[in-house]
């Protein structure tokens, strides 16, 4: 069929045969690391004598990125070379171009093209909330709390991915958004060292980022 949707209780539109959604491709484990405590990033949430460097580092290629953090675990998103504790998650990859299986109910789009069915349905993250950042608040100075619970996924896709410069001498600097994860709260704070500020650059808007479960990995 098309022409067609749903809403969720909330209201919230969850699928319609105009989209096609983005459904789960695969996980990596976020476990080994590389160069442990080679840069000195700390915050009120901690330090990072051992942080490094996560030796899995997948390639961009258009997924999203999915974060599930375990229990203690503290991480600074650094693009293609994320920064974290030893175990610290595991990101799980999702697409809009990975096959949809026929099964039960079926949905089409104008052209004919199968976007959803309700065997495929556990495989697509279902959001349950956001980080909400609020506009304005001094992540510079202070920390960001919220529980997100456990079990949950965070999409790092949508982060103000941070930066860590090094030109091997003594101009190395950073900047982005230090972590820490425990008992299914989620905390934050901004570090910058000779790069942006939260004050500089995302303080007047805020940010918000989803969190979500994916059914066929619980």
């Amino acid at each position: 069929m098309s022409g067609y949707q749903i809403l969720n209780a909330a209201g919230a539109l969850v699928i319609d045969s105009n989209y096609k959604g983005t459904y789960f491709r695969d996980t990596i484990s976020y476990s080994g690391l590389t160069d442990i405590g080679y840069y000195d990033i700390k915050c009120q949430l901690g330090n990072s004598t051992d942080m490094g460097f996560v030796a899995a580092r997948p390639v961009n290629d258009g997924s999203l990125k999915w974060f599930k953090p375990n229990e203690g675990a503290r991480f600074f998103f650094a693009g293609q070379g994320d920064w974290m504790t030893a175990n610290a998650g595991i990101v799980a990859r999702t697409r809009s171009d990975i096959a949809v299986e026929s099964g039960y109910k079926d949905v089409f789009n104008a052209a004919g093209e199968l976007i959803w069915s309700a065997v495929m349905a556990a495989k697509i993250p279902r959001i349950l909330g956001f980080f909400d950042i609020p506009a304005n608040y001094d992540l510079d100075n202070a920390v960001y709390s919220q529980n997100i619970g456990t079990n949950t996924y965070l999409l790092s896709s949508a982060l103000a991915y941070g930066n860590i410069f090094d030109d091997g001498g003594t101009n190395t600097g950073y900047s982005g958004i230090y972590f820490r994860f425990s008992g299914g709260v989620l905390q934050c704070q901004w570090v910058s060292k000779l790069q942006n500020t939260w004050a500089s650059s995302f303080k007047p808007y805020g940010l918000r980022i989803p969190y979500a479960i994916l059914p066929n990995l619980t």
